[in-house]
């Protein structure tokens, strides 16, 4: 399996992940930071409006990235027909994990830039709410958790359809679902697994003042049971993923 990983980290040069993920991070961090609060009398209240805004933005965006990220690790093999070759030299554990585990690695990158954009943002603006430690660990989990979940289904369905198109559609599609969700009533983001992290957040807008525009966030209590679902799910989408990877024909 160390075979592989290093193999998967030689390709990396030609693929140029590293360098979406900091596209990805980087996005987010100019989505977040133009909405952020930066007038003073807004201050007081910054981290609970950016906490409420980047789990709408992560539905918009980390579906279409995972697509993208599952796709590209298997595109090398697709465009040069090279699977069933691959797994003449080397075993079938060995290569699936070697992606798994490098796809894992690119997630827990992007979400510490973008947890770290968190921090970052609150430095430069000078943010006097107290830091919401509790809340910044539970964001952290959810981005995590929710990622790996579209990771692992967007790389099951390049496995079923080899090809990245089926793939990326899917991911577009379920950004677009995912900020729908935003809109519709609560029970409705359930049901779409690509804004999980909507549901999944642990703000909420508690009041809206028309006439001087201001907002009042409100903080609600952690969805551990969603959180272990997606979890779950995730777990799920590995396992199948496996599985085909055992069947497919030599």
């Amino acid at each position: 399996m160390t075979g592989a990983f290093h193999t998967e980290i030689q390709k990396v040069h030609r693929r140029h992940d590293i360098w979406i993920c900091l596209l990805v991070s980087i996005i987010m961090v100019v989505w977040v930071g133009g909405l952020a609060p930066s007038d003073p009398e807004e201050l007081e209240n910054a981290y609970s409006a950016l906490f409420y805004s980047i789990p709408v933005i992560d539905s918009i965006v980390m579906p279409v990235f995972m697509a993208v990220l599952a796709s590209r690790l298997w595109d090398m093999e697709i465009k040069g027909n090279t699977t069933k070759l691959l797994y003449t030299l080397q075993s079938r554990r060995s290569l699936f994990k070697g992606k798994m585990i490098f796809g894992v690695m690119e997630i827990f990158l992007t979400v510490f830039m973008e947890m770290g954009a968190v921090l970052l943002l609150g430095k430069i603006h000078g943010y006097t709410e107290a830091f919401p430690e509790r809340q910044f660990l539970y964001l952290t989990v959810c981005t995590t958790v929710v990622g790996l979940m579209l990771f692992m289904s967007e790389f099951l369905i390049m496995l079923i359809w080899n090809n990245p198109i089926p793939a990326l559609c899917v991911g577009i599609v379920g950004a677009l679902l995912g900020l729908f969700s935003a809109f519709m009533p609560p029970i409705v983001s359930y049901f779409v697994p690509w804004g999980y992290f909507i549901p999944l957040s642990s703000y909420e807008v508690a009041k809206w003042d028309q006439a001087t525009h201001t907002v009042t966030y409100g903080t609600r209590n952690f969805n551990w049971g969603l959180l272990a679902f997606t979890f779950a799910l995730a777990a799920l989408f590995f396992y199948v993923s496996w599985r085909r990877v055992q069947k497919q024909e030599v």
